[in-house]
């Protein structure tokens, strides 16, 4: 559970990182009835379409020349993290984006109350509204908060939105939607959306691998394609002096072990996934009837006794189990080890140090290696970057629909209305060197984005010369020929990690934490990462992992299984 909620916390960053450095590159409630669409229907357009500039049905107050006239109003509550600020003297109620919303859109926002992100305060100060019968907001967003997404969903104070994609939403919303159906997973309740997942990048975290070109170019190595070739070069930046000092103080490798599937610096699931399992990932068994945990498969087994044999030999640090990832990404960037992995943003942060600190130091990205079975694997985050639920006495649904349009083109066109990027940096809206992203604001902080346009821009047309699809891709594209760190990092990265799209694996459970998840789960997370560690480190024989399986099993695993495919059966094979 604490891995989880580390994993969605370092989502956040990454998503927050992507956001910064390709900025740096580029500047009536909805109830269900016998004849509402299923998900499938409901973003497919088989009852009706709609248009990006219109509805299908009618909205639910006077909407002319794209606004509300009279306003309508909309109360929201907001989780208020560590990155928001307020310029100019405005507040969460009164600012630049509000505004700009009240005035061109016609809904009027009201702040209802505010809560810090840390320490659970957001999700606390929600709950306690809940149980106490506090007037409860008409829009929420949850973050993406799969056990608070549930909670919510469980209270029956919130909308079915099934049929309101199909009636509300526009061109562009169900064009997502129905590109990436697995975004409802995590939302679907026996068939049924019950809120709307809002997505974020496509590949935000997946690891390539990035290696010290000039080392492979000393020491006369090809870049490695599979474990097999890792291990030859792991060895030689061991054993061959690559940064000639005559001594035996160098890794292969950069990896932190702290949390393996929870940290994207430093990532370790390319290295597990070449071996076909990934730590604490759920994945469809051969026949797709059903989910496994990976955690306990012979797959496992394997794959700890590589990383024993890796620690053995000194291809990683010993204190890779206590490294987290920028402590480990460190020994990388210091120029004591030769190979890291880590997201297409790597370039922009930390890798830059490498420089710094060995003044001539080299390093190119590439694909992941395969296993000896010819297949790659690697850990990346769910599609969704925010979840929405709609109070079920909203009298005004579609403005939702109306917003999150709004929210996409702003993402699309890098502003709407009068607040461009220009006119933000002439007004003092600046942070971390450039315009400050007033979308946070809202209750959908992160834009409405499509998850694989910004990347295919980037490839498809700037790598290909073709022009920007919009004026805002277009400076997008000049800027990043001006800046090495995006032309010769990031892009390199992207196109490493796009000829190995397969290779992402998504944990195939997204529902909430299961009743013998919430008892026995931090028991048992904590006795697989021990016997793991002890594994790696040597302290304990492989064929220890044996005995691990069969006590998590007994000690509450088969329990968990059964519960997380009772959710598989009803949720996604039953549609």
């Amino acid at each position: 559970m604490n891995a989880a909620k580390t994993q969605r916390l370092t989502a956040g960053l990454a998503m927050l990182l992507l956001l910064l450095s390709l900025t740096a590159c580029s500047g009536g409630s909805g109830g269900a009835t016998d004849a509402s669409p299923s998900p499938k229907e409901a973003v497919s357009g088989t009852k009706g379409g709609g248009s990006a500039t219109g509805s299908q049905e009618a909205e639910t107050a006077p909407f002319k020349d794209g606004k509300y006239d009279p306003a309508i109003p909309m109360n929201i509550v907001l989780p208020i993290s560590d990155d928001i600020q307020y310029f100019n003297g405005e507040t969460a109620e009164n600012n630049v984006f509000l505004d700009q919303i009240r005035k061109h859109l016609g809904v009027d926002l009201h702040v209802l109350w505010t809560a810090p992100v840390k320490n659970d305060g957001f999700k606390t100060k929600l709950l306690l509204s809940l149980s106490s019968g506090e007037k409860l907001p008409d829009v929420i967003n949850t973050m993406g908060d799969p056990d608070l997404t549930n909670q919510l969903i469980g209270s029956g104070m919130f909308m079915d939105v099934t049929d309101l994609i199909s009636r509300y939403a526009t061109e562009d919303i169900k064009r997502i939607y129905k590109e990436n159906p697995d975004l409802f997973a995590s939302v679907t309740r026996d068939g049924r959306v019950m809120a709307l997942p809002i997505p974020t990048f496509g590949p935000n975290g997946a690891p390539v691998m990035y290696i010290r070109q000039d080392w492979l170019d000393k020491l006369g190595l090809k870049v490695p394609t599979d474990i097999a070739g890792l291990e030859k070069v792991m060895d030689a930046f061991v054993n061959g002096d690559p940064d000639g000092n005559g001594k035996k103080d160098t890794f292969g490798l950069a990896v932190q072990l702290k949390n393996p599937s929870g940290d994207n610096l430093a990532d370790a699931t390319a290295l597990f996934g070449a071996f076909g399992a990934i730590p604490g990932n759920w994945r469809k068994s051969d026949d797709g009837q059903s989910l496994v945990y990976d955690s306990v498969q012979p797959q496992m087994k394997t794959a700890l006794a590589a990383f024993s044999d890796w620690m053995r030999k000194g291809y990683i640090s010993k204190d890779a189990p206590q490294q987290d990832g920028m402590t480990a990404t460190q020994q990388f960037t210091s120029g004591k080890a030769g190979i890291v992995f880590g997201p297409n943003w790597f370039p922009y942060f930390p890798l830059p140090d490498l420089e710094k600190n060995i003044p001539g130091a080299k390093y190119k990205a590439y694909p992941v290696p395969a296993g000896a079975d010819g297949k790659a694997e690697r850990r990346t985050f769910p599609l969704i970057g925010a979840t929405v639920l709609i109070n079920k006495n909203y009298a005004h649904p579609d403005a939702v629909f109306k917003y999150a349009q709004a929210m996409y083109e702003m993402g699309r066109d890098g502003g709407i209305w009068d607040m461009s990027r220009q006119y933000l940096r002439d007004h003092g809206y600046t942070a971390q060197g450039d315009y400050y992203q007033v979308v946070k604001y809202g209750f959908m902080p992160n834009y409405f984005i499509d998850p694989w346009d910004q990347i295919n821009g980037y490839l498809d047309y700037m790598v290909q010369g073709k022009p920007g699809r919009t004026k805002s891709e277009q400076e997008g594209f000049d800027s990043c020929k001006k800046n090495p760190l995006c032309v010769n990092g990031q892009i390199e990265a992207m196109k490493a990690w796009k000829t190995q799209r397969d290779a992402d694996v998504i944990n195939a459970f997204a529902g909430s934490t299961t009743p013998t998840q919430k008892t026995k789960g931090d028991y048992l997370s904590k006795m697989e990462y021990e016997t793991m560690i002890k594994i790696i480190v040597g302290s304990s024989p492989i064929s220890d992992f044996d005995a691990f399986a069969t006590k998590w099993k007994s000690g509450g695993g088969d329990k968990i299984t059964q519960e997380v495919n009772d959710w598989y059966k009803r949720n996604i094979l039953k549609h």
